[in-house]
């Protein structure tokens, strides 16, 4: 019998507009033989379902249940493809848990650390991992130009410490553009941060759980056309290369693996993530180091995403991927 899944896109931030798409390639991708989908948009003011009519219906929040003109539909489980909040900051992740409602990322308090930036690089720094120096900055305070500088150095990056897609961040390569920096990020957040910038190549990895067994996909090396991988770069084509595999010796790319499923297993992941570092250029000694950047719990999952890419160069299309992931949600669920 198949199972209902309801794939839940939309959300309250800026990167709504990137979920929806996400959402129509996940589900045009989910095999229909095994599931049935439901694409449930989420705002601020009312969750609904659009049929293939185009008819509308407010989801039943008591319970997570639609009602369709007589019948009414309950979940095994969700599909949450929500970039920003809710979906990824733990706050869907909680009303799911309430509702007893399988989900396929990482739980809230793992979503809610790997969200928040600054925690996630604490974090990310006990366990070992090399991390950029970071300064740490509220609404509330007033910044200190030159005590941020002596800390972070030139050039330096400011970021809203709880946002996605690169959205808010400038490179700083002057004391003179720190502050209007650090108000661009504020549009954005209530917290912004201001990280050493840390030379080399971007590398990322992707990973995801199949029968309770880690699958750490091929590396992907970012080549940004632009001065960093920003919102621009990244949804623009043409603005970045993705190579894959990543174009760096066997040993350094083993490992990334193993860095990359030591934090998957030390947040206490779930579902597909990506986990981002710069190799820093060769020092005197002649070696490389690869800090880490942060973990995208819920990565972009289309055609032309970098997890999509990894799992193709294995030959995992999008419709194996995602029923992958299905499968091992409600095996998860059921062991629970």
């Amino acid at each position: 019998m198949k199972k209902n899944i309801a794939l839940l896109t939309g959300g309250y931030s800026g990167e709504y507009e990137i979920s929806v798409k996400s959402g129509k390639v996940i589900r045009e991708h989910i095999d229909r033989d095994k599931f049935n989908v439901y694409p449930i948009v989420i705002t601020r003011t009312r969750w609904f379902y659009q049929n293939e009519k185009g008819q509308e219906f407010n989801v039943n929040l008591n319970d997570f249940s639609l009602h369709l003109e007589g019948l009414h539909v309950r979940f095994d489980a969700a599909f949450i493809g929500i970039h920003g909040t809710p979906g990824e900051d733990g706050k869907l992740q909680g009303y799911l848990d309430m509702m007893d409602i399988p989900y396929n990322t990482c739980g809230r308090a793992t979503s809610a650390l790997t969200f928040n930036k600054y925690f996630c690089n604490e974090f990310a720094g006990r366990t070992g991992m090399n991390v950029a120096t970071t300064v740490y900055l509220h609404r509330r305070d007033v910044p200190d130009i030159d005590s941020i500088l002596n800390i972070t150095g030139l050039p330096c990056f400011v970021k809203p410490n709880s946002n996605g897609s690169s959205v808010g961040i400038t490179k700083v390569k002057s004391a003179e553009e720190l502050i209007p920096a650090i108000e661009l990020a504020f549009r954005d957040d209530d917290e912004v941060l201001v990280q050493e910038f840390v030379p080399g190549v971007e590398i990322t990895c992707g990973i995801y759980e199949k029968q309770q067994n880690p699958v750490i996909l091929p590396l992907t090396e970012v080549v940004s056309h632009k001065e960093f991988f920003d919102y621009e770069a990244k949804y623009t084509p043409g603005m970045s290369d993705e190579i894959t595999p990543a174009r760096i010796p066997d040993e350094l790319a083993e490992q990334c693996r193993k860095l990359s499923l030591k934090l998957y297993r030390s947040m206490n992941c779930r579902g597909i993530v990506r986990f981002d570092f710069i190799l820093t250029p060769e020092s005197g000694s002649g070696e490389r180091k690869f800090y880490f950047l942060e973990a995208n719990t819920i990565p972009g999952l289309s055609e032309a995403s970098i997890v999509p890419q990894q799992a193709a160069y294995l030959g995992i299309s999008l419709n194996q991927l995602f029923t992958d992931v299905i499968e091992e949600t409600l095996n998860f669920y059921g062991k629970h």
